[in-house]
């Protein structure tokens, strides 16, 4: 059996930045029109609007409809204001679990705010460059291929050395068979694979393959083995292959974007890290037939 791995260094999908009013370069909350007050202190238009920002708000919303979410956003705002009063006035802001917890969400914020940054410094595609990335993919738009695929999903056993048992075998009733006497649960069904909304470098391997081959890939919690049984080609052309063509290019910028910029300075700082023994990262297992990675 052929296993198919791949391995992302990060996701990065395309993030839009949006103006929430906050000065990114500077240290204090930009000054703007006072939307309600709350002990005193003062709730702006820009602290509406980043509440605002996880709203998915239709494009044909009307404006009495827009006011009623503005509405229920800084009814959010303030009910949250009032009950950190609250909690302040009893201390909790001077625990250790809230200091560790304060750390933690300022961490992730930045990390967000700093893919933001890099995304937005990635370029929309020409025309020419689209036209030019679908040429150069026929498998994914002119030839676009949608597998059929026979497919065991299984819950990922915790010592990934157990999967190398795996390699050798060449049906999926054989797999099936491996699954029971390692006691793992799965779930047998036949499911579909189209190359357009794949993981890329799946579908580079997928299309190298010999039709009998068995592959396996890691898709969110679980493992999944595949046979593929039948392929039809169905062509992807107008507004939908361009729209994925941009899209396709625009992360493969953004990845380019992330090794060139990002990836030195994490490599470096990770190996300044010292850790106390018995803490530091797993050794990487042995890895056969590629390395492990996951689907899209």
């Amino acid at each position: 059996m052929r296993k198919i791995f791949t391995a992302a260094l990060m996701a990065g999908s395309a993030l839009l930045v949006s103006g929430c009013g906050d000065k990114e370069g500077g240290g204090e909350l930009e000054k703007g029109q006072v939307v309600a007050t709350v002990n005193g202190k003062d709730i702006t238009v820009h602290e509406l609007n980043a509440e605002l920002q996880g709203a998915q708000l239709p494009q044909n919303i009307t404006p009495e409809q827009r006011k009623q979410v503005e509405q229920q956003a800084l009814q959010q705002v303030v009910n949250r204001r009032i009950l950190a009063d609250v909690a302040r006035e009893r201390g909790l802001d001077k625990t250790p679990m809230f200091l560790l917890q304060e750390r933690r969400a300022e961490e992730g914020i930045l990390v967000q705010m700093l893919q933001r940054q890099m995304s937005s410094a990635v370029k929309q595609p020409t025309q020419t460059e689209i036209a030019t990335f679908m040429a150069q993919n026929p498998d994914l738009f002119a030839e676009r291929k949608i597998f059929t695929v026979d497919q065991i999903q299984f819950q990922t056993p915790r010592d990934p050395n157990i999967l190398r048992k795996y390699q050798p075998l060449k049906t999926m009733a054989e797999v099936e068979a491996m699954l029971k006497q390692d006691g793992l649960q799965y779930r047998r069904a036949p499911a579909t694979l189209d190359v357009a909304r794949a993981n890329p470098e799946l579908v580079s391997q997928v299309l190298k393959m010999n039709r009998e081959d068995i592959f396996i890939i890691p898709a969110g919690q679980v493992m999944v083995a595949n046979l593929i049984t039948d392929t039809k080609v169905q062509p992807l052309t107008g507004n939908e292959a361009q729209q994925l063509a941009a899209g396709m290019i625009q992360q493969r910028k953004f990845n380019e974007l992330i090794k060139r910029d990002l990836e030195p300075k994490v490599k470096k700082a990770e190996s300044e890290v010292k850790y106390q023994a018995g803490f530091g990262p797993p050794k990487k297992p042995a890895q056969a037939g590629g390395a492990v990675g996951a689907s899209k």
